[in-house]
């Protein structure tokens, strides 16, 4: 469903109240999944990249986070 907004402009101009969200509870609990095709293109966009730079980094031992100070 689409609302190509007929009249926007006009309604704007000479003050009227745009209905914006009339119909958002009807869309509010949708579900939306990408297709397969769109999956494929996102992750194939890592499959090309080498992570070996960033695997021998880091002494592998916990670090404890209580002893640093976040600023707020």
């Amino acid at each position: 469903k689409s609302d190509p907004l007929l009249g926007l402009k006009e309604n704007v101009i000479i003050g009227k109240l745009i209905p914006a969200g009339t119909g958002l509870a009807r869309y509010r609990n949708i579900r939306v999944e990408p297709t397969e095709e769109a999956k494929a293109a996102v992750y194939a966009a890592y499959d090309e990249y080498d992570f070996t730079p960033f695997e021998s980094q880091g002494s592998g031992e916990a670090v404890r986070l209580d002893e640093f100070e976040v600023p707020r």
